[in-house]
């Protein structure tokens, strides 16, 4: 058989013809002779249906033993239209980069889990990658782990696809000096979407400034960030808001689901017009790891670039045991305004806001709206939630329960034509507070240790909800 390659090829009229379930396998070697060898035996191949040609990567000779690199393997049986499939294994991995090919895939055999082992003392350090697949349109990963803990070892597993793109059930963790990322993924076309599912990032060093998963300036499509665990890193764990900056590509990030826990500056970071957080669980219950020169700021979400960005249904805890943060959500001063539905949002650490809205510097059109939150806890000091020059900003449907001393409810600093709607405030202090800023209130009730009022409507001014003792301007 005259091949350019040696191949692995699985379906009908190979090694008898068996279904997917129970393919048959040939690998397929050229040799002087123009023999073939044939691999008798059954094998069940995830994903084997959506590819021409399924290479066994250990049949071709990648080691799984981790004792030869196996980039000789991947750059020689890398192709279109091809999966590379590895058994159970440690396979040692070069520096590598994988370009310009169409339904290219890499995945672990059914039940396995291989790892890819960066080799000692390989650090590649700053924004380079260790792993980058680039220009691919059509690329599957799938059930596989990057272990890059040894000394001196790692740097960023990334992908740049040119069209849609899955990653599911991908591990990872360690890392090098300097090395700017764990894990990086960018759509570079417009309408091109990547799914990456069940992803789980884990730091192991407070060493180093170190993002979990990162999402660049260049990213232009959707992407889609499902049920993921993150945890423990030092900036940032989904850091998805550099599309969103003024020279960013806009491109559109979901986060769908899964826990983010315990990463310094921000669990989820977004900033692109249209981003959204659903179903998400921010949790900061012990302090985040700090490389020594940032402050560590445990912050739930952080909206940090564009406007019209939307958190939904999801759920904020921040424990006494947490660290220092700016608040469970909060808007940055270049975040034009985004929607906050349907959230939980539990702060027993006191003086930190559950919501917090800086001074916008912007002049994109959207204004916050917070509908249907409900603030519980046991914080003390401070207030629940603290927003500034945020003219027009809304709270509609929205429960504040908290029971430490001295809380403040809603605090308004230089902020006109607010409203609080159907809403109910229960704090040990001021349920509001008003620093030369207006807001209508509407069938809203106050509750404080000196009694109940209930407000049908109100135009209230500094002169109806003082500052008195609590202006820390």
């Amino acid at each position: 058989m005259d091949l350019e390659r040696r191949e692995l090829l699985i379906g009908a009229g190979v090694a008898g013809g068996l279904g997917i379930a129970g393919i048959g396998v040939a690998v397929l070697d050229e040799k002087e002779s123009g023999a073939t060898t044939e691999t008798p035996e059954s094998v069940d191949v995830p994903h084997a249906d959506e590819f021409g040609t399924v290479v066994d990567a250990v049949a071709v000779g990648a080691d799984p033993d981790g004792g030869e690199p196996i980039n000789g393997v991947l750059e020689e049986y890398a192709g279109d239209d091809t999966l590379l499939s590895f058994p159970d294994g440690t396979y040692r991995l070069q520096p590598i980069t994988l370009a310009d090919y169409s339904r290219f895939g890499i995945a672990g055999a059914r039940g396995a889990k291989p790892t890819f082992v960066a080799e000692a003392g390989n650090c590649v350090g700053g924004g380079s990658s260790y792993l980058h697949v680039k220009n691919v349109d059509g690329f599957l990963m799938d059930s596989v782990a990057f272990d890059f803990t040894g000394d001196s070892t790692g740097g960023i597993v990334r992908i740049t696809a040119d069209g849609d793109a899955t990653i599911t059930n991908v591990r990872a963790s360690g890392q090098c000096d300097d090395q700017v990322a764990l894990f990086r993924l960018d759509v570079v076309e417009e309408s091109a979407t990547a799914v990456a599912q069940r992803l789980r990032l884990d730091n192991h060093s407070s060493d180093s400034w170190l993002t979990g998963i990162y999402v660049g300036k260049q990213h232009a499509g959707d992407v889609v960030f499902r049920n993921c665990t993150i945890q423990g890193f030092t900036d940032n764990g989904l850091y998805a808001s550099a599309p969103g900056l003024p020279d960013g590509e806009g491109g559109i990030v979901h986060v769908e689901g899964g826990t983010y826990r315990n990463n310094n500056v921000a669990n989820v970071r977004l900033g692109s017009a249209g981003s959204v957080a659903r179903g998400v669980t921010s949790i900061s219950d012990s302090p985040p790891p700090s490389d020594g020169e940032v402050t560590a700021n445990a912050r739930g979400f952080r909206l940090r670039s564009g406007h019209g960005q939307l958190i939904e249904d999801c759920t904020v805890r921040i424990t006494d045991d947490s660290r220092f943060t700016h608040g469970g959500i909060v808007f940055h001063e270049t975040n034009g305004g985004a929607t906050v539905r349907e959230t939980r949002i539990d702060i027993d650490r006191d003086e930190t806001p559950a919501i917090r809205l800086f001074p916008r510097s912007t002049d994109n059109p959207e204004t916050p709206t917070v509908e249907n939150v409900e603030i519980t806890g046991g914080a003390a000091g401070g207030r629940a939630v603290l927003l500034a020059d945020r003219d027009e900003t809304v709270f509609r449907n929205c429960t504040i329960s908290q029971s430490g001393e001295n809380r403040n409810g809603i605090h308004f600093r230089d902020s006109s034509d607010c409203r609080i709607i159907d809403s109910r405030i229960d704090v040990t202090n001021y349920p509001l507070v008003l620093q030369n800023s207006t807001v209508r209130i509407e069938n809203t009730t106050l509750v404080t240790p000196d009694g109940t009022e209930e407000i049908k409507e109100l135009a209230a001014t500094e002169s109806d909800f003082p500052p008195g003792g609590n202006d820390d301007r």
